[in-house]
């Protein structure tokens, strides 16, 4: 697909061959599309996976059923959310059938996908969801989230007090909705999906921005970056981490680097510099002055 600067991922897992987080990404002539999917909560050891949970089961059948949906698609066919959700369900069904008869999980598991076209003035993106994993933009003007957790009516900010029940997740044993909406990106940025691991942990939403920023300006190239920003996941997260992405409107990883550095300066003049220091009702106020930008873009469910 033209204007596609390079793709990039990054996976951690907290317990090693054991993460419950996958991911996915793929690029033809006309298409691309980047994923992130989180199984469970809650599910147990699957003894004919040799102790993988089915959290770990879920999370690679849904990227599998995406990948195999997206290498399906015909140039301009239109990409129904309904169509890979039937993939989706199907694949989780199969998985649970060869898992044998003691596999009673109900393999659930988060989604959040961006599929990418060229259009008149810039780039059309069908953003795709169900449950807390993200999808979001990160371009000169700041990073925006895409995409409402699941339910809705909470801001990113209250997200990360405490612990949210995600009804609505990708499952064998129910039905459940892929959310999906439409934008078009026509400047250069980084357009990626993440996992609740690689936010949920940060103390405020503009912490999660300066990481994005302070690791891109602090690598030489788009496989340092990836290492770099996986290394700074692992040091803040208490979960596993996934990012899937890729670069838009770029003309490279050193343009792209280039045209952020100016908002990476800003991010740590504006919010970071001195927040350690902050009380709660400071960063608080901090984080009105930085919504409504960050929110700019939200589709919500």
């Amino acid at each position: 697909m033209g204007s596609t600067g390079f793709l990039f991922s990054v996976n951690v897992e907290k317990k090693p061959e054991n993460g419950e987080d996958s991911f996915v990404y793929a690029l033809n002539e006309s298409r691309a599309m980047v994923g992130v999917f989180d199984g469970g909560p809650g599910t147990g050891p699957i003894p004919s996976l040799k102790g993988k949970s089915g959290g770990y089961l879920a999370s690679r059948a849904a990227a599998a059923a995406y990948l195999h949906w997206f290498e399906e698609l015909q140039p301009g066919q239109t990409c129904d959310p309904e169509d890979v959700k039937e993939r989706v369900r199907r694949y989780l069904r199969l998985c649970r059938e060869q898992a044998g008869p003691a596999c009673t999980d109900r393999l659930p598991t988060t989604g959040a996908a961006a599929i990418c076209s060229q259009a008149r003035g810039g780039v059309d993106v069908q953003l795709q969801w169900a449950g807390d994993s993200r999808v979001y933009l990160l371009d000169g003007a700041g990073l925006a989230q895409l995409t409402e957790d699941d339910p809705g009516g909470i801001d990113a900010m209250q997200s990360l007090s405490g612990e949210r029940k995600t009804a609505n997740r990708m499952r064998a044993d129910r039905d459940f909705t892929i959310h999906s909406a439409r934008l078009t990106m026509n400047r250069p940025g980084l357009l990626f999906a993440a996992t609740d691991g690689c936010f949920r942990q940060l103390g405020t939403p503009m912490e999660f921005e300066y990481l994005l920023l302070s690791t891109l300006q602090s690598s030489p190239n788009a496989e340092s970056w990836e290492s770099g920003l996986s290394e700074a996941l692992g040091k803040t997260a208490e979960d596993d981490c996934s990012i899937s992405g890729i670069a838009l409107n770029a003309g490279g990883f050193d343009e792209l680097k280039r045209q952020l550095a100016g908002r990476s300066s800003l991010v740590y003049r504006t919010y970071i510099r001195g927040l350690d220091a902050c009380t709660e009702e400071e960063k608080q106020q901090l984080w009105e002055h930085y919504r409504d930008h960050y929110q700019r873009l939200l589709c919500r469910v």
